[in-house]
């Protein structure tokens, strides 16, 4: 389920763009930007300081601006402007390329010590050394913590975000997959983080 932040001044015309996007089956809209929060992609309605703050917090994240305003607005990296008025269809084609759109540099995903190659499913190795296979829920978790950044994934987000709805799973499968996962392919840098009952990616220079 990918999450979509939507921030707007305008109540009806939030809730409006709500329910239209989540007639997508595989979107949550929210409307409030939490810390602890994880997204996909985030859309701003008419607030480029707004935008601003939050281009800081989710550097990771695909932004939006729906843009009414007579000045016109660059495009950082990461950073899309819709001028209004705008198709909705266009903005949700947008916005499914966002939320689907491939890792950077060519598919890999840079961790502490290596690299993930997403399509492949294996941790590559800067001294060439054979890489690591991994399976689509281990490739799922990695993919997950380092799109939180610096922020501790607790292990029930885990398991809710990777897993599902799955009644068998519990956080113990959670701690089962990490222990298994960080024997593979910390060697030897440490690549997963425990702390405060969760996990994060260890930053490149720790």
């Amino acid at each position: 389920m990918a999450k979509i932040l939507l921030i707007s001044a305008n109540a009806v015309f939030a809730g409006d763009l709500k329910s239209q996007l989540e007639r997508h089956p595989d979107w949550e809209v929210r409307e409030e930007y939490d810390s602890d929060g994880v997204f996909d992609a985030a859309v701003v309605d008419d607030d480029a300081e707004k935008l601003r703050s939050l281009h800081e917090k989710l550097l990771q994240t695909p932004l939006f601006l729906l843009w009414s305003g007579e000045t016109e607005l660059p495009e950082d990296e990461g950073v899309r402007v819709v001028r209004k008025p705008f198709r909705l269809e266009a903005l949700i084609d947008a916005l499914h390329t966002a939320v689907n759109a491939a890792p950077p540099a060519g598919g890999e995903l840079p961790l502490c010590g290596c690299r993930l190659n997403v399509a492949a499913r294996e941790v590559c190795y800067p001294d060439g050394r054979e890489p690591i296979k991994l399976t689509e829920r281990e490739t799922a978790i990695l993919k997950y913590l380092y799109k939180a950044g610096d922020k501790i994934v607790g292990k029930a987000e885990l398991l809710a975000e990777v897993w599902g709805y799955n009644p068998e799973a519990t956080t113990h499968t959670v701690e089962t997959h990490i222990y298994r996962l960080r024997q593979k392919i910390e060697r030897p840098e440490q690549v997963i983080m425990t702390e405060d009952n969760g996990y994060r990616l260890k930053k490149e220079n720790a």
